[in-house]
This record gives C-alpha cells, structure tokens and sequence, in this order.
C-alpha cells in the first residue's frame, strides 16, 4: 500500500488520516455531550471573585451567570463574522457542531438533524469514516478538540496529566507515555490511541526498558 501524510498529523500513513488520529477523533466527539451537560452545571459564578483573582465587589450590577459558560451556552450569530473582532469570546458549543453537520448533510445529501447535541455528534460519528478522507479534515480535528479543550478549562474538568519520563511507547517508540489523573490506566501513549497499560503492563515495560538499556549491544 503507498504510504501518505495522515492529514491531521502529519506523519506517515497508509490512509488520508492516520488509524490513531481516526480514533482520537472518534473519541473528542464522544466526549461533547457530557461536556455540555458540565457547562450547563457551570452555569452560576463562583463565589467570592472574578478568575481574574480581583475582588468581586464592583460598584455595577454582577453579570447573572458565568461569561464564559453563558458565551459557550449561547447561540451563535446569524450573520456571517467577517472580521476577528465580530466574534466575542469562543464560538459556542452547538453552533460548532451544527456548522460541521451542515457541510457533512449538504455534501452527502443527507435530511438535516435536530440542533441537539446527541443528533449531531451521532451524525457526525455515523460519517466519520467519510469526513476523515477529506480535504478538511485537519481543520475538523482542530475544532472539535479545541471545542473540548476550552469547555475542559471553563469547567475545571480538564484531566492532570503526568508525563512518563524515560519510557518509550511501544509501539511508536516515542517518549509520549502519560498517566492521567483521575484516569483507568497506568499510562497511554499520546500519539498512539491503542496503547493503554495497566500497572502490571506498564511495569513490565519498564522492566523490560531498564534491562535492555543495560544490555551491552554486539559490535
């Protein structure tokens, strides 16, 4: 098979995008209903400053609600944004998605969905097979991770992550193994969605790492 570019990573690929940026798609797309149920509890300010570390009395009126979250909860312009400073903080949660899920229905002539998180992002998982071979791709995989990333952030839901220094992954053989906390494994490769130890695993690798280190090589 010719080997290309995975569109999304840029490394080499058998496919337009690689197998793991496949499967890490697959798995941010997942993850958008139950970050928009976290945004909706994030709803109220929280007490006794702003996030700017500034105290909370002001001689105005408090805005009802956190900026951030009501911004994300919001609905997006009906008109086109034509320069950088027409859009107002991040571009909310369902106008990403119903973006994305107008150029798959118009593209593949398909009914359109309810504007309800749980219909589109079964829409665009029911296509992803089809959106990961196309030009776009890149800028698809950029959004829908920027869209997890900010509503992590705006909800404090955003994993710890511990990076496992001196052991390599793998399969890849790269130093990106890490360990997330909260988290159900022992550590993961960030580039490699397949690869997730256990403790025993993990220690086995590293035992095995150790040890293979320490083996003088044969000239």
């Amino acid at each position: 098979m010719t080997e290309t570019t995975c569109a999304v990573c840029c490394r080499t690929s058998e496919t337009h995008t690689c197998v793991s940026c496949q499967s890490r798609i697959r798995g941010l797309i997942a993850q958008l209903p139950e970050q928009l149920v976290y945004l909706t509890l994030s709803r109220q300010r929280v007490r006794g400053g702003g996030g700017d570390g500034r105290s909370s009395k002001r001689l105005h009126a408090p805005t009802p609600g956190d900026v951030g979250v009501l911004n994300m909860l919001g609905p997006a312009s009906s008109d086109a944004v034509t320069t950088v400073l027409d859009q107002v903080g991040e571009t909310p949660f369902l106008a990403v998605l119903e973006g994305w899920c107008d150029v798959v229905t118009q593209e593949r002539g398909l009914n359109p969905v309810k504007r309800h998180v749980t219909a589109m992002t079964a829409r665009l998982t029911a296509h992803l097979p089809w959106i990961v071979e196309q030009p776009w791709v890149g800028d698809f995989a950029e959004e829908i991770a920027d869209l997890v990333r900010t509503c992590q952030r705006i909800t404090l839901t955003e994993p710890r992550r511990e990076l496992l220094r001196g052991v390599t992954c793998p399969s890849c053989e790269s130093l990106t193994l890490v360990r997330y906390f909260p988290g159900d494994w022992a550590a993961e490769c960030t580039q490699c969605a397949s690869v997730r130890l256990d403790a025993q695993d993990y220690e086995a690798l590293v035992r095995y790492q150790a040890l293979a280190a320490s083996t003088p090589r044969e000239v």
